[in-house]
């Protein structure tokens, strides 16, 4: 099966996505899963949920811009996905999310090349000025992701969580469109 969209990398590509990502999910909706206990883990999570979205997509009529796209490996192993939060209501600005779900591709970088691409994207099919996402305290990979990117840290919420009784940090970081294009070259 062919995917609709498509945006190559050297590592990764992003696409939308295929009938056979759907058993991926179903593996995914796992709550011992390694990357569980840095995604939000202060949030109830419904796999689901995400599923039945996911079906209810694939059989609707999607065109770009997307809103969220599959991440696979150059050599075809579908990993994670990445998305966007945004509200019509707010034109300028936007929230990105991103999850590499197999743990046995992590520290290899292809999180880092996967979020290059998604944000390289947004930027050239919307008019957003700024691009950013939230994470956690104890999530150090995902801002350290955000920090090779050129993303900076623009709001720390003091003791915004709560994990396993213990209150962590929510950190927002984020991205002009300016700062991107001086950014883009190095990672596209």
């Amino acid at each position: 099966m062919v995917p609709d969209f498509k945006i190559e990398g050297n590592r990764v590509n992003l696409r939308t996505i295929l009938a056979s990502d759907v058993q991926d999910y179903e593996r995914w909706n796992d709550p011992t899963l390694k990357v569980w206990r840095f995604d939000g883990p202060y949030f109830t999570r419904n796999g689901t949920v995400h599923i039945e979205r996911t079906m209810r997509w694939l059989a609707g009529d999607h065109r770009p811009p997307y809103a969220t796209l599959e991440i696979e490996t150059a050599g075809g192993l579908h990993i994670g996905w990445v998305v966007v939060h945004h509200s019509v209501h707010d034109p300028h600005m936007t929230e990105v999310g991103i999850n590499i779900v197999e743990d046995a591709v992590w520290n290899q970088g292809l999180g880092t090349e996967a979020l290059a691409l998604w944000i390289d994207y947004l930027f050239r099919e919307r008019h957003f000025t700024r691009i950013g996402f939230s994470t956690w305290s104890g999530n150090e990979r995902m801002m350290a992701v955000g920090r090779k990117l050129g993303f900076v840290e623009e709001a720390r919420i003091r003791k915004g969580g709560e994990i396993q009784g213990r209150f962590v940090d929510r950190v927002k970081m984020g991205i002009l469109r300016d700062e991107w294009e001086k950014e883009r070259a190095m990672w596209l």
